[in-house]
């Protein structure tokens, strides 16, 4: 209850015994009847006010997809026919399911499409997943030895009990070099390529994993379907 509409009823409760004595039945019923339209009027009021408040309430700034953003390579693993005509860059979160369901329609695409579509992965590990930061690093380790993409598929596939020591176990699949591996791991190397992946993203309006660009374009869809015709709307221009 607002403090204008409790000092009003407080008023109004009052008023019949400002006057002293008795009051007569009359017009304590005329007294009533005005505190009853008064509340009403408060109500709308209040109501209006609330209405009001809601409409100024800041809103998302709306998505366009017609915008072309650009995104350098830099240190990002690539997946496909570098020189190909069409360029997917994903934005993506080693630990949200969302991402983790993706990769296979990924691969569908760059099989469907091998000298026509390459893959760019960008790291943006989101802060409540705790090993999305811990297992982009992993992924970039082994990439260190050639094994990006494989070390990239082993985490995607356990994305839901990552630990740790999980890496370590992994690494240790591929055949790494574990000294090499656990010392690159181990530093801080990666930590500002990760984070010029997460203000590139910033820049572009990504807020959430996975979000996808085609040739700098922001994508509304990810099935299989959605990507063919993208790609087809691109080589036949």
């Amino acid at each position: 209850m607002s403090r204008l509409k409790y000092f009003v009823i407080s008023i109004l409760f009052v008023l019949p015994f400002l006057a002293g004595g008795c009051v007569d039945t009359k017009k304590l019923d005329n007294i009533e009847a005005t505190q009853q339209e008064i509340l009403a009027k408060l109500d709308k009021i209040e109501e209006e006010q609330k209405n009001m408040s809601k409409a100024f309430q800041p809103r998302k700034p709306t998505v366009d997809y017609n915008k072309v953003h650009n995104f350098p390579i830099g240190t990002s693993a690539v997946k496909g026919n570098k020189n190909a005509p069409v360029t997917i860059v994903e934005f993506s979160d080693f630990q949200c399911p969302y991402c983790s369901r993706l990769q296979p329609t990924l691969q569908q695409v760059l099989d469907a499409y091998p000298n026509d579509v390459k893959l760019v992965f960008k790291d943006f590990p989101l802060s409540f997943h705790k090993q999305a930061k811990n297992a982009a690093k992993a992924a970039r380790a082994a990439g260190e030895q050639g094994k990006y993409w494989e070390m990239h598929d082993l985490i995607f596939v356990d994305f839901n009990k990552l630990t740790d020591n999980s890496y370590k176990d992994y690494a240790t699949r591929l055949k790494l070099d574990l000294a090499k591996f656990e010392a690159d791991y181990s530093s801080t190397k990666y930590d500002k390529s990760i984070q010029d992946d997460i203000n590139l993203g910033r820049g572009a309006g990504v807020t959430g994993t996975p979000t996808l660009f085609m040739n700098g374009k922001r994508m509304q869809r990810r099935s299989i379907d959605d990507f063919k015709a993208s790609i087809d709307g691109y080589l036949k221009k």
